[in-house]
């Protein structure tokens, strides 16, 4: 598995607007037009399985010491998130060391919540009601770990 920055704005842009990835990621009402890919001001990591390209990381600066995390991998390509995941800490602890990863996850995504729990990630708090997904508002987890 590797792991490695990225500058390619169309590479993260055809993950995100994968069909599959698209409707996980996205509130009711959101468009391609939505996506923001800034890859000068947050890391964007590239995610390869061998030769494929299977994803990207956002790594968005949120505070000083504190980054939040988004991963992205293709449907067809999620027998390798365990490996893709412990790849992606390890980038980190050599990239942004003892720094804080923080990410959101609608309570109703029990997969993403093991994936992130088993790569050592902390629950932190819920937010109620604020994330609209199929008409309904959603609480969001909150998980936290420092690498």
């Amino acid at each position: 598995m590797i792991v490695q920055r990225i500058f390619d704005v169309k590479k993260c842009l055809d993950i995100l607007t994968d069909v599959d990835m698209f409707d996980s990621i996205s509130e009711d009402g959101a468009t391609f037009d939505d996506l923001t890919v800034d890859v000068i001001n947050n890391y964007w990591l590239g995610i390869y399985q061998g030769l494929n390209f299977i994803g990207v990381l956002l790594l968005k600066p949120i505070f000083s010491e504190c980054f939040d995390i988004h991963i992205h991998i293709l449907k067809k390509h999620r027998k390798h998130c365990k490996i893709a995941g412990l790849a992606i800490i390890k980038w980190c602890k050599e990239n942004i060391p003892s720094k804080t990863l923080h990410t959101n996850i609608p309570v109703f995504c029990k997969n993403v919540r093991w994936f992130v729990l088993s790569l050592g990630f902390k629950e932190a708090g819920v937010i109620p009601k604020v994330w609209k997904k199929n008409g309904i508002m959603n609480d969001m987890s909150i998980f936290t770990r420092t690498v």
